[in-house]
């Protein structure tokens, strides 16, 4: 779980707020249900728990809600809490936990809803009820990755500049609401989901407690200048399953060890069966996960493999001990730190797939 060390003063390169002046809009002490899930927006419930405890006039109270325990693991018998329920308890907080909204009341006297990466949406009969309708915190310069993964899909476009987007909460629409603020900031060195978080949750908590402490979703809301959008709409839609199969005729290199930082658990159904039939895609399609972190190996002289390495064909590694190594789209080899084949143990693919190349030595990955 990722703690951050303050919540103001966070390095922002710009914050664009649609007003011509900053105005304090006054209102009643807010009773807000905040719905949460993640690490990211663990930052924001921080953040305006400890706006609470100093300005009480400004939020009255604060109840949690998040999606139930689930059972996972083998035979379902661990217990899976959400990130964020173990923080409610920690800061003493009414907590609730929902899979859906169908006949569900908000608690009594709620009058704004702050919804940050919580994955449902959360109804307009809610909202109509809550005096000042609801708030989003969007990790995204909006519309730009409108959807539910906008930070992986920025590491994985190599996006130089980021940033967190303060809205208005849609009543049928995710992210569509009214754009009441933006920040921005460069991604820098950041390549891995967490390392973003870390980025972007106190950004995110910033622009969300200074937009209570002026009272920016009052209505009328801040009229949007011609430059208000300086990003394109674009979706980012959820990371599924194949987003990690690896096509090892367009990824290269550098593509692997950026899909493996953000996504992790790469995989493909193909390197057992090319190891298997000496490179031909005729043998036991078996799914072959792939562990980081990967390396580039730099492979040069005698022992660079021929051109007969094509992308995806298998590489037998005997520098220190057999390992394999895959050519990429670019003609680099690379390695995983570990391999487990489908119904094999844990963590033992590397050597099951180098006995099977050991009769390809001489002529690594070859197709004769």
């Amino acid at each position: 779980m990722l703690h951050q060390p303050g919540f103001f003063g966070r390095a922002i390169t710009s914050i664009r707020k649609y007003s011509s002046l900053p105005t304090i809009k006054q209102h009643d002490p807010l009773n807000i249900l905040f719905c949460g899930a993640d690490e990211f927006s663990i930052y924001s419930l921080r953040a305006l728990h400890k706006l609470q405890q100093s300005r009480p006039d400004k939020i009255a109270s604060i109840d949690v809600l998040c999606r139930p325990d689930k059972r996972v693991g083998r035979g379902y018998k661990r217990t899976q809490s959400v990130p964020i329920k173990p923080v409610a308890a920690e800061l003493g907080l009414s907590l609730h936990q929902i899979d859906f909204f169908k006949g569900w009341q908000a608690p009594p006297n709620t009058n704004l809803v702050i919804a940050v990466s919580f994955g449902l949406l959360v109804p307009g009969r809610l909202l109509n009820e809550a005096k000042y309708g609801g708030l989003n915190v969007h990790p995204s310069l909006l519309p730009h990755f409108r959807g539910p993964a906008p930070i992986q899909h920025t590491l994985l476009q190599r996006c130089t500049t980021t940033g967190v987007t303060l809205q208005t909460m849609h009543p049928t629409r995710f992210d569509h609401g009214v754009i009441l603020s933006q920040a921005t900031t460069p991604t820098g060195q950041a390549r891995r989901l967490d390392e973003m978080v870390g980025l972007l949750g106190p950004v995110g908590a910033d622009l969300l407690t200074s937009g209570i402490e002026t009272g920016i979703f009052v209505p009328p809301y801040p009229n949007r200048d011609d430059e208000s959008s300086p990003s394109p709409a674009s979706y980012a839609p959820k990371i599924t399953p194949e987003e990690r199969r690896i096509d090892w005729n367009t990824w290269t290199a550098d593509d692997i060890v950026l899909r493996n930082e953000v996504l992790g658990g790469l995989w493909d159904s193909v390197t057992y069966s090319r190891c298997e039939k000496h490179g031909y895609d005729v043998g036991s399609e078996k799914r072959v996960k792939f562990g980081g972190p990967w390396r580039i190996l730099n492979v040069s002289g005698e022992s660079r493999p021929g051109d007969s390495l094509y992308p995806g064909a298998p590489y037998l590694d005997e520098t220190h001990e057999p390992r394999i190594g895959l050519c990429t789209a670019d003609g680099r080899l690379v390695q995983p730190s570990e391999i487990t084949i489908e119904g094999k143990a844990k963590g033992g693919g590397h050597q099951t797939l180098a006995a099977l190349l050991t009769g390809l030595k001489g002529s690594p990955g070859g197709r004769d």
